[in-house]
């Protein structure tokens, strides 16, 4: 069973597929666009099914099971995203087989290398009837204009904290309600991170402990009291970062007026720092990541993060 298929399903970007599909009127290629990974993955399946079920992409016959399990005859992505992979695959568009459509799936476009891309224009520019491409694109920055161009674009936007809210309270779906309330409603509309934050039993309290940190955070002696509550055993301190990083992203999106659709627990910080103070401690955030890929000592790390943090505030009031 495709995960969020409901969701998935009441898209825009599915309905687009699903009445070009029943006016006669199938692009050769579509492009669908997110930063969720886990939203794209699904619509992908999704379209596959919808293409080839004879029942509508019921999601219960052979053909879609087939889909679901990888193996149907009529789907075909590439083994690997570099210039082999890509090359075998496009050769596939023009093998004839026994179905009548073939839906060629690369769900992460973005990922592969601008010159590599070039060995998808000949089948976008000059269509094979009966062909039809499903293109997963996260960052549509690193994607051929060329491609764009000859591409039907459909854009997965956030789902909003309202029709999460509505999914999980349908049915018991394995999560308790202060669960499912904490990752909706730190989620940011994204089932990638709502999917992650339903795993992880610790993130609420993890999250409590930084904001409370961030906003006791006003000398160095209070530095060091704040720093203890945080247990960096265990590589937590990356979680931790990431954490921060999260609320910082969130904060300057409220600060600077953007709608934000959840994380009210941020708002506790929102008379603590200043936009100007956030953009760089969001800077600080990044540094620290490095230094851990570097393997420094990870109570250094952290102990300098919070001291250069203070110098911005500092700086920054």
């Amino acid at each position: 069973m495709i995960k969020y298929r409901e969701l998935l399903e009441n898209t825009k970007a599915y309905k687009v597929l699903d009445g070009d599909i029943r006016e006669g009127r199938l692009n050769h290629c579509y492009m669908i666009t997110s930063e969720d990974e886990l939203a794209l993955d699904g619509i992908c399946t999704l379209f596959a099914q919808r293409i080839l079920c004879k029942d509508g992409g019921c999601g219960k016959c052979v053909s879609c099971m087939k889909v679901e399990d990888n193996n149907h005859e009529g789907v075909y992505e590439p083994k690997n995203l570099k210039a082999d992979g890509i090359r075998e695959f496009i050769e596939k568009v023009y093998i004839t087989g026994d179905n009548d459509v073939k839906v060629m799936i690369i769900r992460r476009l973005d990922q592969v290398d601008v010159k590599v891309q070039n060995f998808l224009l000949k089948s976008l520019e000059e269509p094979v009837d009966g062909v039809v491409f499903a293109l997963g694109v996260q960052r549509q920055t690193a994607v051929l204009d060329t491609i764009k161009s000859r591409s039907k674009k459909l854009s997965l936007a956030p789902f909003s904290k309202e029709s999460l809210k509505d999914y999980f309270s349908k049915e018991f779906r394995g999560y308790s309600k202060a669960v499912t309330t904490e990752a909706v409603d730190c989620s940011l509309g994204s089932l990638t991170r709502c999917d992650e934050l339903l795993n992880d039993e610790d993130f609420a309290g993890d999250m409590t402990d930084v904001i409370f940190m961030l906003k006791g955070l006003t000398s160095s002696k209070v530095n060091l009291k704040m720093q203890r509550r945080l247990d960096i055993k265990g590589g937590k301190l990356v979680k931790y970062l990431d954490i921060m990083q999260l609320i910082c992203g969130v904060l300057l999106k409220k600060k600077t007026g953007v709608a934000v659709d959840g994380f009210e627990k941020v708002n506790a910080l929102m008379d603590t720092f200043n936009v100007p103070t956030l953009v760089n401690f969001n800077e600080l955030i990044v540094n620290a990541k490095q230094k851990v890929e570097s393997y420094c000592k990870e109570e250094n790390i952290l102990d300098n993060l919070f001291i250069k943090l203070l110098e911005v505030k500092y700086l920054c009031r």
